[in-house]
């Protein structure tokens, strides 16, 4: 298996979820966001939460990055097209795949620390990380 093909599956398998009471919620978005922001990922509003990437070149062309939705009590994370990891893409957008993997990774990873430090007993906490 290849590098880029290597780092796609890994992206792949990126969800976190938290199940929170609605009125947390928006106090643990904000930390969600802020986290991303800490590794160089922009926050950009989409119809079921935001996105989070590294510019917004990168966004129209399409490469990997962290989706953040909230449903009812349910706060979750994921990697939105992680199979469009392709170096081409990256260096049109400024950025090599490797960068843009480490940033996914090292976001996904922080906003985890933020999951885990507002998970109280008895709330849905769901962590997979490569």
């Amino acid at each position: 298996m290849d590098r880029i093909e290597n780092m796609r599956q890994r992206l792949a398998k990126i969800h976190l979820t938290l199940k929170a009471p609605p009125e947390r919620i928006e106090k643990i978005l904000t930390e969600v966001l802020e986290a991303g922001r800490s590794v160089g990922l922009s926050p950009e509003r989409r119809a079921e939460g935001y996105a989070l990437i590294p510019s917004r070149e990168a966004a129209v062309i399409g490469l990997p990055h962290l989706r953040v939705a909230i449903i009812s009590d349910l706060l979750t994370v994921w990697v939105r097209a992680p199979y469009s990891l392709d170096e081409e893409r990256c260096v049109i957008a400024g950025i090599n795949a490797g960068e843009l993997y480490e940033m996914i990774l090292a976001g996904a990873m922080r906003i985890a620390e933020v999951m885990r430090k507002h998970s109280t007993s008895g709330e849905f906490l769901q962590i997979s990380l490569p």
